[in-house]
């Protein structure tokens, strides 16, 4: 993704439609509904925006956050630590390397976007990404509404550098039991700005 981008290219067929009901709405002299288009159009650019991040810290033994969100659950499994972060449509969907990333295997489950449905964790698709760095960690998206969540190539990342989307979900992440972990439940994240702890 081109760092120029003030939006993200997963905005673009939103915006189209947005532009053509104001037009149609323009043709048929509907005052409020070109409004209503116009509020829409702008609060949808500042949900899909695509802003510059820089790390509060940039040591080399960092986590950072791998997307903007809030904390819903810290588990601790026997050997790995899983960070839970739901991401509203507000959010910056953009997916950041929360490491220097040298290797990813990307793994998808095809399925539905039903979260209403009492069973959408077993049927909706997810995304995961297993990184290979300094350490082994792995990102899974889950989304709940939209269906243009994605990892982009499987290449290697630099800390922070966008490598995927997620518009309205939750993001797994899974780290190793040796991480340091500064984090808590109900932390307000801005991906690939916040630290969420330290390799030991």
């Amino acid at each position: 993704m081109s760092g120029i981008q003030i939006i993200t290219r997963e905005s673009f067929f939103g915006i189209v439609w947005f532009v053509l009901w104001i037009v149609f709405c323009q043709i048929v002299d509907f005052s409020l509904g070109i409004l209503l288009g116009v509020v829409l159009l702008l609060a949808w650019l500042w949900a899909f925006r695509n802003p510059e991040r820089t790390s509060l810290d940039r040591g080399d033994d960092i986590v950072l956050a791998p997307i903007d969100g809030t904390i819903s659950n810290i588990e601790q499994c026997e050997d790995a630590v899983r960070l839970s972060i739901d991401v509203s449509f507000f959010d910056v969907g953009l997916v950041r390397s929360p490491q220097e990333a040298q290797s990813i295997t990307l793994q998808k489950r095809s399925g539905l976007v039903a979260y209403f449905s009492p069973l959408h964790k077993e049927l909706n698709e997810a995304m995961h990404a297993n990184i290979q760095g300094k350490m082994s960690c792995k990102i899974s998206l889950y989304p709940k509404v939209f269906k243009n969540t994605r990892f982009y190539a499987p290449i290697a990342y630099r800390l922070g550098e966008r490598m995927g989307f997620m518009k309205l979900g939750t993001l797994v992440l899974e780290l190793p039991k040796s991480v340091e972990i500064r984090a808590h439940i109900g932390d307000k994240l801005r991906g690939g700005v916040n630290v969420l702890g330290y390799m030991k």
